[in-house]
């Protein structure tokens, strides 16, 4: 009964055991996506940090005075400039300004037409009181009409005329006092008087009559005389013929004198009465036409300002203030405004985080070595935040150096290690990474300055001159002639850019460049002198590193040749294949040789576990069961992570130590699992897997399948090289079909190229010997040893050639209607 219910109590087993798995993966999958999402938050959190601390080193920080000063207060504090910025000479622009005012003459109208106007009112006046004269001879009927005047002349009615003085007078335009008007009744309002007047008044009128003292004083060097309505303009010149109208009587006297011999003094007085109260002004100042062409004027006026250099103290404690230190305190008000502080800062935030934003997500989607892990994000926001702290600090020193040298100081900027930043990314994470950041150095950089675009270029091809410099980096050498040429670049730039400012001195061409070939050897020295702290604080390693690690005598090697002789071969025979494949396939030679050194170091922990090690001796699997062995093996792995991360041999060797098995089968111990157990379906293929992960880089998966070829390539009993060559495609066959290659970038062309250079290295390994002849007493003895049967070299070789060719064949890493060579 017993025996019925043991079936069934383990399938019961068996679903418990998958419930248990599935939650596992479940509890996996979860703390996979919190691990995606606690690295995107921290990616996050490390942008808006750099973009923070940037923001406060290229907002302006002004030095605001504590209090407000008035002219003559004494300064309390140094009050430095925060940039460059003009500031209004204001006695040099006033001065400027009434130079031009004074070039712009006085605008008078001359009024053409008031002659005829007086001369028409006179007339009318005339008239009227002639036709009154009239009326009574004319109504009796007793004698003509001028005989009736002198009848009214000498009469009593002429009182009567005077009582009309009102009405003429209104007629006229102007009070005539009633002595003049007596004397025109007299005159019996003459026609001649009349002509005699309007001379007058006409000769005046047309030389210009001017109210008293509307000329300035002192008079002008011209006015502008416009005549109206014709609006002809004419420029006078000094003396000025107007005639003042309250000083007219003398010059109106003397010229009827001149003109009027012949007439009697009475009339000429009456004449001249007349025109002294009939003539106006005719002459007027137009103060609205003057100040519109001086408005013209003043619009081509520019301020005259002098400059105010960044650093330049505005204040110094103890002075007194002038005029001139009010305006440059305002001028640098108005440049960095306190209202505004808040503003201009949180504008620089977004706008930098924007920019940083886009610049990941492009260099992350179009280049393909462009970091993404979150260390060398950290590496690369350290890099940004160096150098723009290190450029700040060296714009600083310039300003302190301006005050003693000024010419110095202005050029000290070519000197800027500006491919410090580039070269380290381009040594430590590839030349595109390096570009990335030879670009954005280049920008925050030029924004510290007040004319960042010519600098801009100067800075981006300095950057780039320096990865140039250091894309084959094998020995310090290296950097020092990068430093060199990066010095040359900088000679040829700068004075370049020199010709496009000019004029400038000699001195201060010869001082730019003397700074700009310091700048690139300082530049080559700094990199040599910080490579070794950035190794040691981030983990990483540069060629030159990886040289030193190529040491045979360095320790855990000279540990893995002592306590593991086996492995030591294998992993220098790994050595030789994935250095020849990565220089084929164009990946990184150093790194794939040292990491083929060392994949295997964790061996030396149980170096008697690993069959390369046993020399023919006790294989200790033997009493083990095929977890248990399962679980040694895979130990190497985490072992070997561990010591090489004790010894800093940095994180791109850990990487491919922990990478080099991906998660392959160890196919022995689980077929033994498989057979040993009295029900296989219980087995977990995935106990007997390594954890991986999978190569993520060609080095990696050049690594993992040299690993496998040259251990397969010891189980050979004659290794021919068209043997060899069957075994390789084998192997790559059933590595690229485990998908072990499907997270790295190896391509199916660069597979045949990787199993071309390991048969060709293979083949030279076991290249075939002459065979000497012995002596006849050694034949005897040695005899067995040297012979194989024909029907062991043909049944025990390993797979058939034609069927390997097939497979790969089918991966495309064969060419159809080809031969292989032994070489291959």
């Amino acid at each position: 009964m017993a025996e019925k219910e043991t079936p069934g109590k383990i399938g019961r087993l068996y679903e418990l055991g998958s419930s248990l798995r599935s939650r596992c993966e479940r509890l996996v999958s979860a703390k996979s996506r919190s691990s995606r999402h606690y690295a995107r938050a921290s990616k996050i959190a490390l942008l808006l940090a750099l973009c923070l601390c940037i923001t406060f080193i290229l907002a302006p920080q002004p030095q605001r005075p504590l209090k407000k000063y008035r002219e003559g207060d004494i300064s309390q504090e140094d009050v430095k400039a925060i940039r460059n910025f003009l500031v209004e000479d204001v006695e040099t622009t006033a001065k400027r300004r009434k130079e031009l005012l004074a070039e712009v003459p006085p605008v008078y109208d001359l009024d053409e037409q008031a002659a005829a106007r007086i001369q028409e009112r006179l007339h009318g006046a005339l008239m009227f009181m002639r036709r009154e004269f009239r009326k009574p001879a004319a109504a009796s009927g007793q004698a003509p009409p001028d005989a009736a005047l002198k009848t009214a002349a000498s009469s009593s009615e002429a009182v009567d005329f005077l009582k009309l003085r009102a009405e003429f007078n209104e007629l006229l335009g102007v009070e005539i006092p009633p002595s003049t008007f007596n004397l025109l009744v007299k005159s019996e309002f003459s026609p001649t008087i009349e002509a005699l007047v309007n001379q007058v008044i006409s000769q005046f009128c047309q030389q210009g009559v001017i109210a008293s003292h509307s000329l300035p004083k002192p008079e002008p060097e011209g006015i502008l005389l416009r005549r109206l309505p014709s609006r002809q303009e004419q420029v006078i010149k000094p003396p000025y013929h107007f005639l003042e109208v309250d000083n007219i009587r003398k010059p109106v006297a003397s010229y009827c004198r001149e003109v009027a011999a012949d007439f009697s003094p009475s009339d000429r007085w009456l004449a001249c009465d007349l025109v002294q109260y009939l003539l106006a002004p005719n002459v007027t100042f137009n103060l609205a036409e003057t100040q519109e062409r001086q408005q013209v004027v003043l619009r081509a006026l520019r301020p005259s300002y002098f400059h105010v250099k960044r650093g330049e103290y505005i204040l110094r404690a103890g002075e007194r203030l002038t005029p001139i230190h009010l305006a440059k305190l305002k001028a640098q008000s108005l440049i960095y405004p306190q209202s505004q502080g808040i503003l201009i800062f949180l504008g620089i935030f977004i706008s930098l985080t924007i920019f940083f934003w886009l610049t990941y997500n492009l260099s992350r989607v179009s280049l393909k070595r462009f970091p993404t892990k979150l260390w060398d994000l950290t590496f690369l926001a350290a890099l940004l935040l160096g150098a723009t702290l290190l450029n700040l600090g060296l714009l600083q020193l310039g300003d302190l150096i301006g005050q003693v040298a000024p010419q110095t100081a202005g050029n000290l900027v070519y000197g800027w290690p500006i491919a410090l930043a580039p070269m380290f990314a381009a040594l430590f994470l590839g030349l595109e990474t390096g570009v990335v950041i030879a670009f954005l150095t280049a920008i925050l950089s030029a924004l510290l300055l007040d004319k960042p675009f010519p600098m801009f270029l100067y800075f981006l091809s300095a950057g780039f001159v320096g990865i140039w410099g250091v894309r084959h980096c094998r020995q310090r050498g290296d950097i020092i002639r990068a430093g060199l040429t990066l010095s040359l670049v900088n000679f040829i730039l700068l004075t370049a850019m020199k010709l496009v400012e000019y004029p400038f001195t000699a001195k201060e061409l010869f001082i730019a460049q003397v700074f700009g070939l310091g700048g690139g050897m300082a530049t080559a020295i700094l990199v040599l002198g910080v490579t070794p702290l950035i190794e040691w604080a981030f983990g990483y390693t540069s060629d030159i590193r990886l040289l030193e690690l190529l040491n045979l005598d360095q320790p855990v090697l000279r540990e893995l040749m002592l306590l593991a002789p086996g492995t030591y071969h294998h992993s220098l025979m790994v050595g030789q294949m994935v250095e020849a494949a990565a220089e084929g396939i164009g990946a990184n030679p150093l790194v794939a040789k040292a990491a083929a050194y060392y994949h295997d170091i964790g061996k030396v922990k149980k170096p008697a576990y690993f069959v390369e090690n046993q020399l023919g001796g006790e294989n200790k699997h033997e009493k083990l069961a095929p977890s248990m062995s399962s679980l040694i093996l895979i130990s190497h792995v985490k072992d070997g992570v561990d010591l090489a991360r004790k010894h800093g041999l940095g994180e791109r060797l850990v990487d491919i130590i922990q990478q080099h098995h991906g998660t392959s089968l160890i196919s022995y111990f689980y077929h033994k699992a498989k057979n040993h157990s009295s029900n296989p379906g219980q087995v977990n293929i995935d106990d007997y897997r390594y954890p991986g992960p999978r190569p993520q880089t060609k080095e990696a998966g050049l690594v993992l399948i040299a690993d496998q070829v040259e251990a397969a390539s010891k189980t050979l009993t004659e290794p021919t090289p068209a043997r060899i060559q069957g075994m390789v495609q084998k192997i790559v066959n059933n590595i690229f079909a485990d998908g072990q290659l499907d997270e790295c970038e190896l391509t199916l062309k660069e597979l045949h190229l990787i199993a071309k250079h390991c048969n060709k290295i293979l083949s030279g390994i076991f290249h075939q010997r002459i065979l000497y002849p012995q002596p006849a007493e050694k034949i005897k003895a040695n005899g067995d040893l040297d012979k194989q049967s024909t029907k062991k070299n043909g049944s025990k070789s390993g797979e058939p050639q034609d069927k390997g060719r097939e497979d790969l064949r089918r991966l495309g890493l064969v060419r159809s209607g080809t031969k292989s060579h032994a070489g291959e």
